[in-house]
């Protein structure tokens, strides 16, 4: 049910921003050196703007481990009964800490680091599908300079000419449709985002100014779980052997 602004504490949602795994079998490189691997995603970083781009990363302190598989069990409401709906991750991104997979393939690898890169540029107060949005955005541009084929087939359009143009609706469309939590909206059709449930299974949903409220739960309603990596700690990522 509806009402005031909760007074208890305040949920914060989510902790990590984390975006889609580029690859079906979650599995990783497996054997691939190191030193192999990060050569494989030097050979893409290789226009200028890429070398100010990972410069500006590790002026600004940013870290990046990489993992073998990273996924996330989100809590979510079917309809009659809250369950969990799994979620494979191909990086997360917390401040400047990065979590990423190692794919087998570097041009998914090149394209994860930038995506996560531009989340720890992000300002803290902007709102978090916004940041999805922004990232997948500056995602696309970033592979259609460097003749990269889009992420998601929906992500890419072309004009007149027949040149690759992202599709901006396409990337709100996915973010808004497989994304926990911001599918919801208020009663007048505003943004809203639903970040917990409480012991008595209603949900609790953060308005656009951050106030939070319960209400019961719709079919749909989903809110972020908790991050699994594996190996546990991860492998550091040199950004300097990236330029």
């Amino acid at each position: 049910m509806s009402g005031p602004p909760l007074t208890l504490p305040l949920l914060e949602f989510p902790a990590w921003l984390r975006d889609r795994a580029g690859h079906d079998s979650g599995t990783g490189t497996g054997a691939r050196s190191p030193g192999a691997w990060l050569n494989d995603i030097k050979a893409i970083f290789s226009h200028p703007e890429d070398k100010a781009f990972l410069d500006d990363l590790i002026a600004r302190g940013v870290t990046i481990k990489a993992f073998d598989r990273i996924y996330f069990e989100d809590p979510y409401y079917d309809g009659t009964k809250w369950t969990t709906k799994h979620f494979e991750a191909g990086g997360t991104t917390s401040g400047t800490s990065i979590n990423m997979i190692r794919d087998p393939d570097p041009t998914v690898n090149a394209s994860t680091i930038f995506h996560e890169g531009v989340h720890t540029g992000q300002p803290s107060g902007m709102p978090w599908r916004e940041k999805e949005y922004d990232a997948y955005v500056k995602e696309d541009r970033w592979r259609i300079d460097h003749n990269l084929p889009p992420s998601d087939p929906s992500f890419r359009t072309t004009d007149a000419a027949g040149h690759p143009v992202t599709n901006e609706a396409g990337i709100r469309a996915m973010v808004d449709r497989d994304y926990p939590g911001v599918t919801s909206t208020s009663a007048s059709g505003h943004p809203e985002q639903v970040i917990g449930k409480t012991a008595s299974g209603d949900s609790i949903v953060m308005r656009g100014d951050g106030t939070q409220y319960t209400r019961s739960p719709k079919a749909g309603d989903s809110f972020s779980g908790d991050e699994v990596t594996v190996p546990p700690g991860g492998i550091p990522v040199d950004l300097t052997k990236l330029r």
